[in-house]
């Protein structure tokens, strides 16, 4: 019987140490793809800013025979930003913290859907068997 008990204690530390180890492996992938996700929205948020300049001081130079110079064409493309950054902020939530909160959820949470899919089709399966 002491054995069995030392046994059963083996087997508790074995357990624990797996699941531990489990445990920092998915931390790890989670960490990596949240990673990867911020890396690739500055990445994208770099890109899109660099074109946005150049397409906008392209656009102000053509116009500037339209508008008698470079000044106003500044001025309004200036104005421009800040209606679209007031626009931005004032829909942040829909455009941005939604979006970014879905993908965050479906990176943490992957693991626990399939898991909890698995322990209901378990589940339906051994109600099944015992009817």
């Amino acid at each position: 019987m002491d054995n069995e008990y030392q046994q059963l204690l083996t087997e508790a530390k074995e357990y624990t140490q797996l699941r531990y180890k489990l445990l920092k492996l998915e931390f790890l992938d989670k960490s990596s793809q949240i990673l990867g996700l911020i890396v690739m929205v500055i990445v994208l948020t770099v890109l899109v800013l660099g074109a946005t300049i150049y397409f906008s001081l392209a656009v102000i130079y053509a116009l500037k025979p339209v508008l008698g110079g470079l000044t106003l064409g500044f001025c309004l493309f200036g104005l421009l930003y800040v209606i679209l950054a007031a626009i931005l902020f004032l829909l942040r939530k829909p455009l941005i913290i939604n979006p970014l909160v879905t993908q965050l959820s479906a990176i943490l949470y992957a693991d626990d859907d399939a898991e909890t899919e698995n322990n209901n089709a378990t589940k339906k399966e051994n109600v099944s068997n015992e009817s």
